[in-house]
């Protein structure tokens, strides 16, 4: 009788063997899934960038363009959370009290503040 389980008859083989794990004892093996998450952390703060800073003049600027286009469609640029967001939106209104601009897109309402927007086109 052969060792080689390839030359022996089927009825031979024993039915009652494990299959095993399959493809997953090839993945990785996540020990510690904060490492991985604090890793993917510092891979997202690396994309982020300081917002422009103007002066008076240039803030002066802006707001005279938001209150023009106040009722129309425009094109925001601002800082969101340290990335850089574009958003085609309409100018909804702009609340001098709380500095905040209220734009609009589609059915959703979005309140923007005025010191993160750096450019209307």
């Amino acid at each position: 009788m052969g060792l080689d389980y390839r030359e022996m008859d089927i009825s031979e083989l024993d039915s009652n063997i494990p299959q095993g794990r399959g493809m997953i004892k090839w993945q990785p093996f996540a020990t510690m899934p904060e490492q991985y998450e604090h890793i993917a952390k510092m891979i997202d703060d690396q994309a982020k960038c300081d917002p422009p800073s103007f002066d008076n003049e240039v803030l002066v600027m802006l707001e005279e363009r938001l209150r023009r286009s106040i009722g129309e469609e425009v094109i925001l640029r601002y800082w969101n959370d340290g990335f850089e967001v574009q958003l085609e939106c309409r100018v909804e209104y702009i609340d001098n009290r709380t500095q905040l601009v209220i734009v609009s897109k589609g059915t959703e309402v979005l309140n923007i503040k005025f010191s993160h927007i750096y450019e209307v086109m």
